[in-house]
């Protein structure tokens, strides 16, 4: 039984000190520039993605605004009115964000904004909008997630 309780206490011990020890010196304690590059490279594309499904989102909206912009009746053109303001309001928000990505994503982004804006309006062809702003977005989803 001492041998036993002898034995676990050495055990004990010499595991609390290996892993007390100090790390060793010849690695960083900091991560590589590559993985602090890469790290930031994902976080980059988390946002232009979530970026993206915004946009998604928008374009939906404008092509559920049918019902509203097909009717002839004076509430059907007040409401489509009211939903269009909401909806542009989403827009100025999506382009806001926007401003903040670099380069080619900005760009890419902001081609679609003028497509948007007319797709979620009251006006008769603006589902011609949506259908141009849905197939920039998928351009752009093939573009990110190859």
């Amino acid at each position: 039984m001492k041998i036993l309780k002898f034995f676990i206490t050495t055990l004990f011990a010499l595991f609390f000190i290996a892993c007390s020890a100090a790390p060793p010196t010849d690695k960083p304690a900091i991560p590589n520039g590559a993985i602090i590059e890469k790290n930031k490279q994902t976080a980059l594309l988390n946002e232009v993605g979530e970026t993206v499904r915004d946009a998604q989102s928008i374009e939906k909206l404008g092509r559920n605004m049918d019902s509203y912009r097909l009717a002839l009746d004076a509430e059907s053109r007040r409401v489509c009115n009211v939903v269009m303001e909401e909806n542009r309001r989403e827009i100025i928000d999506l382009e806001a964000r926007i401003k903040n990505l670099p380069g080619s994503y900005k760009d890419q982004l902001t081609e679609i904004i003028p497509d948007l804006n007319e797709c979620v309006s009251c006006s008769k062809k603006a589902i011609d909008s949506c259908i141009k702003a849905r197939a920039s977005i998928n351009k752009m989803i093939k573009e990110i997630y190859p």
